[in-house]
């Protein structure tokens, strides 16, 4: 009786393995699906994102340095894209939801620490801008 008590708790333990490996291998093909994963296709949008578009038809997107224009904080060395300074107009209409197009600065790496202001995709919301309200 109890043989079988143990191997029924030894294949349940596989079970919850396997299921937690086949778990993460599946995550991991979801985000590498994401489109912030893949170049852009056309010119437009490579360049909207701050690539450089090639002759061979091909986006060249490379991590910029501190104090380079960028979109998104994926574009730069530190992993974060710096707000420029808000309008009042930006301010008041950042109250009411994300601001869009909004093009910032890298940040230096050696200042990330704790919440920093910054730019996710061409935009700022609340959150993004550290603020709890």
């Amino acid at each position: 009786m109890q043989k079988q008590n143990t191997s029924k708790s030894l294949l349940f333990i596989i079970i919850i393995f396997a299921s937690i490996i086949l778990f993460g291998i599946v995550l991991g093909l979801l985000y590498s699906a994401l489109p912030s994963h893949r170049p852009p296709k056309d010119e437009p949008v490579c360049e909207r994102v701050g690539g450089q578009w090639t002759d061979n038809q091909t986006c060249l997107l490379s991590y910029k340095n501190a104090g380079e224009i960028c979109t998104d904080g994926g574009q730069c060395i530190s992993g974060v894209c710096f707000p420029p300074t808000l309008t009042d107009k930006q301010k008041i209409n950042l109250t009411k939801g994300p601001l869009k197009n909004i093009v910032g600065t890298c940040y230096p790496e050696e200042l990330v620490t704790g919440c920093v202001e910054q730019v996710l995709m061409g935009t700022i919301s609340k959150e993004s801008m550290c603020l709890n309200d």
